[in-house]
């Protein structure tokens, strides 16, 4: 495909994100066939297929680059989510190591602490920690991959740094590139995160955004590209490919084994047919007769219970061709039954609500 084609969006079973661009060149050389699929209000993803050998077909993986610092991971997280409804979600790339790790190592985060948040006084900074943990699932799938070095198997050419080895230890995210361990910041980690052992910018911001994704797997795999106690430029040239590379081996290895992926895949069950311009009017109308949508609050409030759609439509009140999309990107995600549970929750005994019910129903859409 050239640069300006998209290709289709649908499930993905993984997500992997990165921040910087030799991560993404890293993560996108184990993916057969890469293809860019529509922006999501203009962010764009490609997909394309892992052979793990362990899985007939491969499994597709949606990959995009957020750019440094945590609020950008957080919110593509959130349009990754709506876009893939993925089974589990990846951030991958490097992190500069604290301690107890050696250049190349790869990190799985067990736990990621916000070291920056906190009350600046005139005695002093005093902090009010925050931690996100990643899904207990992938922490331990995370340590098996760990225990048996099978991931250094899958690092792909580019050098022969030393032997890396795995750990399945704490982060430490924030907005600042810690360049010493006697900065302020340095000093900070060892007072407030003394178990961390490598530091990044976008891992907590990362599990924020799956965590308000309720239901979503996540996890930071990172490789470490530089020291805090001996930093420079000389390192990030070296390093960062070898890091990179290194994190995205592991995160593929740990792909490879993620539940369910050796076995054979099902049969896809049947699409409905598409419902036709006169059947999307008609649901609609009903939709604009439940009582109170027209207001603004309520509209949005109807789009907060839908997750899994509700970003994708106009936050405004509901005119006609909000309805229109609504409904017509519930049918496409294979929602409309979701819908449906929200406005019998919303409109109890309404009969808009209820006589739209019924054509789902009729239609087969539930």
């Amino acid at each position: 495909m050239g640069a300006g084609d998209t290709g289709g969006t649908g499930r993905a079973d993984v997500v992997v994100l990165t921040a910087l661009e030799i991560e993404y060149r890293a993560v996108r050389a184990h993916l057969d066939d890469p293809r860019p699929v529509r922006a999501e209000r203009g962010s764009l993803f490609e997909t394309g297929v892992f052979r793990s050998g362990t899985r007939p077909g491969g499994q597709r993986v949606a990959i995009h680059m957020t750019g440094p610092g945590n609020p950008g991971a957080a919110a593509l997280v959130e349009r990754a989510a709506a876009l893939f409804a993925p089974r589990a979600v990846l951030f991958v790339g490097v992190a500069g190591g604290v301690k107890d790790v050696a250049l190349g190592d790869v990190v799985a985060a067990d736990a990621v602490y916000d070291y920056e948040t906190g009350k600046d006084t005139e005695s002093g900074f005093l902090p009010r920690q925050k931690t996100h943990q990643p899904a207990y699932g992938l922490v331990q799938l995370a340590r098996n991959v760990a225990a048996d070095d099978d991931w250094q198997r899958r690092v792909l050419p580019g050098g022969a740094p030393p032997r890396p080895r795995a750990h399945v230890k704490p982060l430490a995210a924030g907005g600042r590139v810690v360049a010493h361990e006697r900065s302020d910041v340095g000093l900070r980690l060892a007072a407030v995160a003394g178990d961390a052992v490598a530091v990044d910018m976008e891992g907590f911001g990362f599990l924020a955004g799956a965590y308000v994704n309720q239901h979503l797997d996540a996890l930071v795999i990172r490789g470490i590209s530089d020291l805090l106690g001996d930093k420079g430029e000389a390192h990030d040239e070296r390093w960062q490919p070898v890091a990179s590379r290194h994190a995205a081996a592991f995160a593929f290895e740990l792909i490879g084994r993620l539940p369910g992926a050796e076995a054979a895949p099902r049969a896809p069950s049947p699409r409905p047919r598409k419902l036709t311009i006169r059947e999307l009017g008609g649901l609609a109308d009903l939709l604009l007769d439940v009582p109170g949508l027209s207001s603004p609050a309520r509209w949005q409030q109807l789009l907060d219970e839908l997750p899994t759609v509700g970003t994708a439509v106009g936050r405004q009140s509901a005119s006609r061709a909000e309805a229109l999309a609504l409904l017509r990107t519930c049918e496409a995600h294979r929602a409309l039954g979701e819908l449906v549970s929200v406005l019998d929750v919303l409109a109890p005994d309404d009969p808009a609500a209820a006589e739209l019910a019924r054509r789902v129903e009729d239609l087969g859409l539930d």
